[in-house]
């Protein structure tokens, strides 16, 4: 469910920074999925929402239109649907990304930065015991980016973090399997190790099997879902 939006500086905010608000919220709602695919997205009534005038509200969508998360059609700006072809595309290249991602850690990564990841790791497991998904679900995706940023490479960080909206919207499917949460659990203690370790080799073909599973019962899934037998998400 959309929140009301309140302004915490109603009397005269900077439009960019107001566009980056209106932006990072409507980009939460959409990955979260408050915001369901096909929905429109009216200037006029987010306007209102916000409390300002369009055009701050224009430039966000036009944003969220750039990374794919909206669609502009002749009728006006809706959210982006996906397809389980489209899944399956996003899926492939966020695997070869994370991959190397992945790899560049365990060449890169100072051991400060594996012994956080560890903690990050370990909270993950707490997480799965509890059945926490909640929790779990935090801390799979601080784990992700903190291989990300242990890469040292920004390009891919970007790359990645823009890959990590579009497939948010659907990869919380896959754990309605049951047991995947402990098997999830268990492939990213292979990663962690292999970054802690240093093998970069081992930690990329830990993180490309993940990713594999993954992309494997989040297309079995969604193919179940009455919407995606002959439609988009």
């Amino acid at each position: 469910m959309v929140t009301e939006y309140r302004s915490s500086n109603s009397t005269s905010p900077n439009r960019d920074g107001l566009t980056a608000e209106i932006y990072r919220t409507l980009k939460a709602e959409i990955t979260a999925g408050a915001l369901k695919s096909r929905e429109r997205l009216y200037e006029t009534v987010l306007a209102k929402r916000f409390k300002t005038s369009r055009t701050p509200v224009r430039e966000a969508l036009q944003r969220l239109v750039s990374e794919g998360l909206a669609e502009a059609r002749p009728d006006g700006v809706c959210v982006a649907a996906l397809s389980v072809q489209d899944v399956r595309s996003l899926e492939q290249a966020n695997r070869a990304l994370q991959s190397l991602a992945a790899e560049l850690a365990a060449d890169e990564g100072s051991e400060a930065g594996t012994a956080h990841l560890e903690g990050l790791m370990a909270r993950m497991e707490e997480c799965a015991a509890a059945h926490d998904l909640e929790g779990w679900m935090a801390a799979d995706q601080e784990i992700h980016r903190d291989l990300f940023q242990l890469s040292g490479n920004r390009w891919l960080v970007r790359l990645l973090l823009q890959m990590e909206s579009l497939i948010g919207r659907v990869r919380h499917i896959a754990l309605r399997r049951p047991g995947r949460l402990e098997e999830s659990t268990r492939q990213h203690r292979a990663i962690v190790d292999a970054v802690k370790s240093h093998d970069g080799k081992a930690a990329y073909q830990a993180m490309y099997g993940h990713l594999v599973v993954t992309e494997q019962n989040l297309v079995e899934l969604l193919e179940l879902l009455e919407p995606l037998k002959s439609d988009r998400l």
